[in-house]
């Protein structure tokens, strides 16, 4: 292995080191802070470590080394005071106040810079007014963190609140020189997110109830959590309708909600069949408990983009189109 990359691997390693080494000795040191002569002195340095070592030395190892956004320092920051608060005892916690005095002003900055940024690039990313919202959100995301798997993560946290709450008057997406094909109505996909829903709310309410009983903190957190599911449901189905199919003279774009966008070249389309290929865990199925009506399979395996930048490869893709007798006919494949 190379020097750099291995220098490159240690480093999350190395500030990991660091971090159990600061609070492994703070918690021992606390407990000794009412028998220690200048134990404000010490007070002193063990919020320094906690505050400004670590999230230094997670700029320096980690940040810097892999070249992501300065941004990605920020909830280290928060993380590391709301921690140092619950390790110092309250009679010595004057020092973090005077950090966190100091800190208000960058994070006012820091929230300002983080908000004129997003802005800037979300204006850029719908100059495309062709483009995918999900693609703009994604763009407008790199362009706020310049790293791939953080804007996939952040775009998609953006889509589940743009299309749960401010897409229900939004047409679909069809750019110039497409068909669309959706494949919603037939599968049913309303009537199942609706199930979900109502089962989430009978059984979210009653687990709630019990937890309640056992940790306020647990319950609240498994009901947010249930909430954001939820969202998440409604927000694919919404994505879903709103990003149909999309069949060109040169390619086939797939999608479905959030949880697949796949670009295929006609020419890489094999076969447009009834039934499952065999080809195992390279086939997928992207209705939402359905039964597929048409699978996709492919001359080689293309890669299927996923939620949260996950992606797979895959040689077969099953789905439910709405009028496939058209779907067929725009393929010029008769499906057997």
């Amino acid at each position: 292995m190379h020097p750099s990359a291995a220098r490159h691997r240690a480093s999350p390693l190395l500030f990991a080191g660091i971090v159990a080494g600061v609070y492994v000795t703070a918690l021992a040191v606390v407990g000794q802070l009412p028998h220690l002569e200048g134990a404000s002195a010490v007070a002193v340095g063990l919020t320094l470590d906690m505050v400004v070592v670590v999230p230094l030395a997670f700029y320096l190892l980690v940040v810097r080394r892999r070249g992501l956004p300065i941004v990605m320092l920020a909830p280290v920051l928060v993380l590391s005071v709301l921690a140092a608060s619950r390790v110092l005892p309250p009679d010595h916690q004057q020092p973090l106040r005077v950090l966190e005095a100091l800190a208000a002003p960058m994070e006012l900055g820091l929230i300002g810079w983080i908000a004129w940024r997003a802005a800037r690039a979300l204006g850029r990313a719908r100059r495309d007014a062709a483009a995918d919202p999900l693609e703009q959100f994604r763009r407008a995301a790199f362009e706020l963190t310049q790293n791939d798997r953080v804007a996939a993560v952040l775009a998609l946290e953006i889509a589940v609140l743009y299309y749960a709450f401010a897409s229900w008057r939004v047409r679909p997406h069809v750019p110039a020189g497409t068909s669309a094909f959706t494949h919603h109505n037939r599968s049913g996909h309303a009537g199942i997110v609706l199930g979900f829903l109502l089962v989430m709310s009978a059984e979210g309410l009653a687990v709630h109830v019990l937890l309640l009983n056992w940790s306020p903190l647990v319950a609240w957190l498994f009901t947010i959590g249930t909430v954001y599911g939820a969202l998440w449901l409604i927000a694919d189905y919404r994505a879903t309708v709103l990003r149909p199919i999309l069949v060109s003279d040169e390619s086939v774009l797939i999608r479905a909600g959030f949880r697949c966008t796949m670009h295929v070249p006609r020419a890489r389309i094999a076969a447009v069949g009834r039934k499952k290929p065999e080809l195992g865990k390279e086939s997928l199925n992207l209705t939402l408990l359905s039964t597929p009506t048409r699978w996709l399979t492919f001359s080689e395996p293309m890669l299927a983009h996923g939620p949260y930048g996950f992606s797979r490869r895959v040689r077969a893709i099953g789905i439910e189109p709405d009028m496939a007798e058209d779907f067929d006919r725009i393929l010029d494949f008769r499906p057997v």
